[in-house]
């Protein structure tokens, strides 16, 4: 998802605050060209002071789908999404960052998606109408048990139960992002498949007959076996038989 810059107008603010102190205390410096190009020098100046002190925000570019209705919706999950970021600083719980980091790289992953493709929203509106929301919901009810004064037998049943149900929810998260390449899986199979025809078109690779031959050609033995050394007249072999050469 491409994020955008957003500049700060406190630089220009500045510069043009400066050209009217100027003008204020200074009114007849800015009449002459001498003192004109001091005072434009001066305002650059500040205006690059302004940039480097406040350089502005970068926001992730908004998902455009022709649906306003849907544009709204997915901008709202994604606000529900940086409030569980906000939950997991807040929240100091190891476990639980753990798995509200689950959460969020899993909402990240797919809200680049629908950036790359908005029409695979209906593909994670569950996500976005149900797991997400209700997350959200459950981290700032953890908040306030957490930040509770006194906590008694309710209060800490009530925090374990949320606890324990995070990691199911990281779960239905990630199996969400993962759902949205399903299509994509099946054009790389298809797309595979008709690479495999051509190439065996073009003879580049072996399939059928020819597989067959160097599996068979594999299985052969690699030497044959040499023959038996020839035993000499009168030698008796290792079965003791004695052998004589010839008809005598």
């Amino acid at each position: 998802m491409k994020k955008v810059h957003i500049k700060s107008a406190i630089p220009i603010y500045m510069a043009a605050a400066l050209w009217l102190l100027i003008g204020l205390i200074f009114p007849k410096l800015v009449l002459k060209l001498p003192g004109l190009l001091i005072t434009a020098a001066l305002s650059v100046g500040a205006y690059f002071v302004g940039s480097m002190l406040f350089p502005g925000r970068e926001v992730e570019e908004k998902i455009t789908t022709g649906d306003a209705a849907v544009d709204r919706e997915i901008e709202t999950a994604r606000q529900r999404l940086e409030n569980l970021r906000k939950a997991n600083e807040a929240i100091p719980d190891p476990e639980i960052s753990k798995n509200l980091d689950r959460m969020y790289a899993s909402g990240q992953q797919i809200f680049k998606e629908l950036g790359r493709d908005p029409r695979k929203v209906a593909l994670v509106r569950r996500f976005m109408n149900y797991y997400l929301p209700t997350s959200e919901k459950l981290m700032e009810q953890y908040q306030v048990l957490m930040n509770a004064n006194t906590k008694g037998e309710n209060i800490t049943s009530a925090m374990q139960t949320i606890e324990s149900s995070l990691g199911l929810a990281a779960n239905a998260f990630e199996k969400c992002a993962d759902n949205l390449y399903k299509d994509d899986e099946m054009d790389i199979d298809a797309e595979i498949k008709v690479m495999q025809t051509m190439l065996t078109g073009d003879n580049l690779i072996k399939t059928g007959v020819n597989s067959i031959m160097d599996s068979l050609e594999n299985a052969a033995p690699r030497a044959q076996q040499a023959p038996a050394a020839p035993v000499e007249e009168g030698k008796t072999t290792k079965e003791g038989i004695r052998l004589t050469l010839g008809g005598h």
